[in-house]
């Protein structure tokens, strides 16, 4: 008995986010099942094949069919449908008997078949409207908050009106599965939480002293990031420096956009991608994530506290992740309030060392990888045991 695996992107360790929990869900279902795996291609591709050759049965990338930007700008609905994967998908269901679809993120939905007959698996990665509403409280400017407003209004309907029937819906987080539960009641919904590697990330030595170096990890072209990367930059950092003249900022990251590259200056640097995260957190004094718009749980904190870093972040940054203000983080939700936590710590050493000891516990108790996707094997292992069902 077969599961077909649809992806909405190469699955892909480093890419970080949804690529690396798309990757580790790919890894840990073909190692205990018969597992197809259909993408389109794109960055990550070649790590993608490389990692999962020989764990998955079949791998299938998808090279988008020509006129991509026509469809873009004609779509109505907030995701697009290319010819050439719904071709490919269709024909794997139709020549193949599969026990269960996994659908990777809500934008590969409209690919599915509206007579399917097999089990749909839906892995939302960040249920619900809540990032796109947060994007249109905090955009910029009126052609920002218009544009936001159009892709809320796009995903709305989408959820409204086009969502099939599924046989579980994977969401990351315990606020998740509530959201979810409310707006649709009935569906089963199971929390396979955003994880880390906790074997790869290690905490780096102690810094009791200075130079100290605030950090900053991501992709540094996503909204989310800019904004709070440019919070860090004018807000926090002009703060710190006068009280601690040595101290750095350091933000870390692919595609840096041009308003994150305008930030480097005096103590700032912007680095953009860089092969491997880990001396960058082993290396720094304090993480630091005023986040105000974005949903979901977030895969930097969770290296963040792996990595025994103590954290300031916000309650928007936290979020479904079981942290708890003066325990394992500190929380800021102003600027204010923010570089009040960051100057305690950097002030403290004591209180740095303890903080990042109970982050680093949290990190092995509740979000090592094997331990969040290990719901996975009785949800499929029930379904795969079925007879197959051919569409």
């Amino acid at each position: 008995m077969r599961l077909l695996f649809l992806a909405p992107a190469p699955p892909a360790p480093g890419l970080g986010g949804g690529a690396l929990r798309m990757y580790c869900m790919a890894r840990f279902l073909g190692e205990r099942f018969a597992v197809d795996l259909v993408a389109p291609t794109g960055e990550g591709v070649e790590d993608s094949e490389k990692l999962l050759k020989g764990i998955c049965g079949e791998l299938k990338f998808v090279q988008p069919s020509p006129g991509i930007l026509r469809r873009r700008l004609l779509r109505l609905g907030p995701y697009e449908r290319d010819r050439a994967l719904s071709e490919t998908i269709h024909r794997c269901l139709a020549t193949r008997a599969y026990a269960a679809v996994h659908v990777e993120k809500p934008a590969m939905l409209p690919y599915l078949p509206r007579n399917l007959s097999v089990p749909v698996v839906l892995d939302t990665f960040a249920y619900g409207l809540t990032g796109a509403l947060r994007a249109v409280r905090h955009s910029a400017g009126l052609l920002m908050r218009v544009r936001n407003l159009l892709r809320l209004i796009r995903h709305a309907a989408f959820d409204a009106f086009c969502w099939p029937q599924t046989h579980c819906i994977l969401v990351v987080s315990e606020v998740d599965r509530q959201r979810c539960l409310r707006e649709r009641p009935g569906r089963k919904v199971l929390v396979i939480p955003n994880g880390v590697d906790c074997r790869a990330m290690r905490p780096g030595p102690f810094r009791e002293g200075g130079p100290h170096v605030l950090l900053f990890t991501g992709d540094m072209g996503f909204d989310p990031n800019v904004q709070a990367a440019e919070t860090l930059a004018r807000r926090v950092f002009p703060e710190v420096r006068p009280r601690h003249p040595d101290a750095e900022l350091h933000l870390v990251g692919r595609n840096p956009h041009p308003r994150v590259l305008a930030l480097c200056g005096p103590g700032v640097a912007v680095t953009g991608e860089v092969p491997d995260m880990a001396p960058y957190l082993q290396a720094a004094t304090v993480y630091v994530a005023p986040l105000a718009t974005g949903a979901g749980t977030r895969t930097k904190l969770l290296e963040a506290i792996a990595a025994g870093l103590p954290v300031v972040t916000t309650r928007v940054g936290i979020e479904g992740i079981c942290a708890v203000n003066g325990q394992q983080v500190l929380l800021g939700d102003d600027p204010e309030d923010f570089t009040a936590a960051v100057l305690a710590l950097l002030s403290n050493p004591t209180e740095r060392r303890r903080l990042g000891a109970a982050a680093r516990r949290l990190a092995e108790d509740l979000y090592d990888w094997p331990r969040c996707l290990a719901p996975l094997e009785g949800l499929y292992g029930g379904l795969l045991s079925a007879r197959s069902v051919r569409c």
